[in-house]
């Protein structure tokens, strides 16, 4: 099921590459090539395996994560949003939304941040992960993070799948889930 959604989130990633005077077969080679990108990933996280991705492109991605998730602790919004690349798909996997632009995504992270975190919520730090490279512009970060409190106790562990893309030689996060 997981697989199926992932390859769905790749849809308008190959869409707009597409042939325009292929249209016959136009869907069915766009499947076709999401699903040869996704067939290796494995969302279990209870399975270690070896990092498939060079050692300073897993360094950039995880150094970012770790700038994101400290934008998110100082509730830095203007910087969280400097991350992404719109559109933004959240909750894929549940209930995706689509955030077309920086305002959008702005106020969803308040909503989250300010309303509906856990009660002392004061950092985050990010405990494992594991970096898939599925091309060399696209990029997945499957994390397991925990919450603390003011008093340095654990208060929350969350995972969550991180897809990054190179966009004029940035990377950007395009969508983002819980699991």
């Amino acid at each position: 099921m997981k697989k199926t959604i992932i390859i769905l989130l790749f849809v308008p990633f190959f869409s707009f590459s597409q042939d325009q005077s292929n249209k016959k077969n136009g869907l069915e080679n766009l499947l076709k090539q999401a699903e040869k990108l996704v067939e290796n990933i494995d969302l279990d996280f209870n399975k270690k395996r070896k990092v498939k991705s060079d050692e300073n492109l897993e360094k950039k991605i995880v150094s970012l994560w770790k700038n994101y998730s400290k934008a998110f602790e100082y509730k830095d919004y203007d910087k969280i949003a400097s991350y992404f690349y719109y559109p933004t798909i959240f909750g894929i996997s549940n209930n995706p939304t689509i955030l077309n632009n920086k305002k959008e995504l702005i106020e969803r992270y308040v909503n989250i941040r300010e309303k509906n975190i856990q009660e002392g919520y004061r950092y985050s730090l990010l405990e494992d992960y594991e970096l898939i490279e599925l091309s060399p512009n696209t990029s997945i970060l499957k994390a397991t993070y925990s919450r603390y409190n003011i008093n340095y106790n654990k208060i929350f562990t969350g995972k969550g799948v991180y897809f990054y893309k190179r966009v004029n030689g940035n990377w950007k996060l395009y969508s983002i889930d819980s699991i």
